[in-house]
């Protein structure tokens, strides 16, 4: 039945009058909420004197520290779990990571720096990278400038007691393990096999565990060859879960966001130039974790090779290394910062330096219908190594032939190169020339160490059908 010109007067005024009102408590809701986090912002531990170049207007580089400091520990419980400060002195990065938040480009990449590479200090002396975090902040962050080439915009740390709240915060995440599992060192203790619901401690002893271990066939096997570098897997894993059901929460009702928030900014350390529009962008950032979207963060690790001089510790693969780091130091798109090689535009000379007769025109020819330039042919003296050298300048195009080369070849610059961009040298570990793929990552070899047993963080939980395949936790 259609309404009278009274009527509909009447109605139409109190829908606007219900519209107003609603409009003006979702103002307040967002007022009070906004209040609520600079008081938050207003309770966060802020580190002065740390020196930063002017970044971009929006964005920037954000390093990421984990802390092992145990500066935090107050009673008795708390140093059977991590040790005393006297007993585990000093601090040391148990995490270093570089967040690239670029808005105007939609691109967000989480870079992973291995706790084993080599780095240099402030006197040229090769270091542990996890070491420069025991003189501070700073420390590390003119190294990745001095080290990397790159600039360092922002600073956030993060220590155990702060991992914890952040994970209860959010509620118990769900990890699977295939097998029972365990990690001496860490304190991990998962009874079952399957889905298990992690709480804040649990999940500690899971992003920090080097030495994990599964029970197969009544034995305990190492799950963890590769130590930090396995480790950064399921750290980085773990950080898409975490953000994953925090944004989840967040979303169902904005209480839950603030309470969120309480539970984890004021126990962060961060900068004194970040602002609260700095902390709304990181968790942005940190909420599209679903690599199906536009703009989703992207987790790397830095590429990384055994060391050649230090037993147990990695050094920079490159070129792979120059190319995600290229990606860290442009925002904007600005393609000087990232230079593109084309085959076509490549010449490459090669050079046979191992013991198998007639690999060098094997290897041009296979180069050349992949699209390369031609150089020329030759012998060179023996070498174990495949080396990749190239001349000023031409670092990108040395790249692009390293793409062919199965993980093999070592890139060096060569001031004496001229009239070619690169001269490949076969050494005896030549794989030949593949369709292009990434340069692959070797292990590392596992230190042994001393490190203090912490008590056990045991998960119970129920075991699964033997023989199914993994679920999605």
């Amino acid at each position: 039945m259609a309404l009278s010109p009274a009527s509909w007067r009447v109605f139409r005024r109190r829908f606007f009058i219900a519209c107003t009102a609603a409009l003006a408590m979702m103002v307040a809701s967002i007022v009070v909420l906004n209040v609520k986090v600079d008081d938050t912002l207003a309770g966060t531990q802020r580190i002065s004197g740390l020196s930063f170049p002017e970044g971009p207007a929006e964005g920037g580089n954000y390093l990421i520290i984990g802390s092992d400091t145990r500066a935090f520990v107050s009673d008795a419980q708390q140093e059977q779990a991590f040790g005393s400060a006297a007993q585990e002195g000093g601090q040391r990065s148990d995490t270093i990571m570089v967040l690239h938040v670029d808005p105007g480009q939609k691109t967000n990449l989480l870079v992973s720096f291995p706790r084993d590479l080599l780095v240099n200090d402030a006197n040229g002396r090769k270091v542990q990278i996890n070491s420069l975090f025991n003189n501070g902040p700073q420390a590390v962050i003119d190294m990745m400038k001095r080290d990397f080439d790159l600039d360092i915009n922002h600073y956030v740390e993060i220590n155990f007691q702060a991992f914890i709240g952040v994970v209860d915060a959010v509620g118990k995440i769900p990890v699977y393990f295939p097998y029972p599992s365990r990690d001496n060192y860490s304190g991990l203790n998962v009874a079952f096999a399957g889905c298990q619901p992690l709480d804040g401690n649990a999940a500690l002893a899971y992003v920090r565990s080097r030495h994990l271990e599964y029970l197969k066939n009544g034995r305990w096997t190492d799950a963890s060859p590769r130590a930090d570098l396995d480790r950064i897997t399921r750290q980085q894993d773990f950080i898409r879960k975490l953000a994953s059901y925090a944004s989840a929460k967040a979303g169902q009702n904005p209480l839950d966001a603030l309470d969120i928030a309480n539970a984890i900014v004021p126990k962060l350390k961060i900068d004194k130039q970040l602002s609260k529009d700095n902390i709304l962008r990181l968790v942005k950032t940190f909420r599209n974790v679903d690599p199906k979207q536009e703009g989703a963060l992207e987790m790397v690790t830095l590429p990384n090779a055994a060391s050649t001089s230090q037993s147990g510790r990695l050094e920079v693969s490159q070129p792979a290394a120059d190319q995600r780091l290229a990606r860290l130091r442009t925002f904007g798109g600005d393609p000087s910062k990232a230079p593109v090689a084309r085959e076509s535009d490549t010449v490459v000379s090669v050079l046979n330096g191992s013991t198998r007769n007639g690999e060098a025109g094997k290897a041009i020819a296979r180069l050349q219908l992949r699209g390369f330039g031609p150089g020329e042919v030759n012998n060179a003296p023996a070498t174990a190594k495949t080396l990749v050298r190239y001349a000023p300048g031409a670092l990108a195009k040395a790249a692009l032939v390293a793409q062919y080369l199965g993980g093999v070849g070592q890139l060096i610059e060569d001031p004496s190169i001229s009239g070619v961009d690169v001269v490949l040298v076969i050494g005896n570990d030549w794989r030949g020339v593949h369709g292009k793929g990434k340069t692959v990552e070797a292990p590392s070899t596992t230190t042994t160490t001393t490190a203090k047993k912490t008590s056990t963080t045991t998960v119970k939980g129920q075991k699964p059908t033997t023989g199914a395949p993994a679920p999605a936790c």
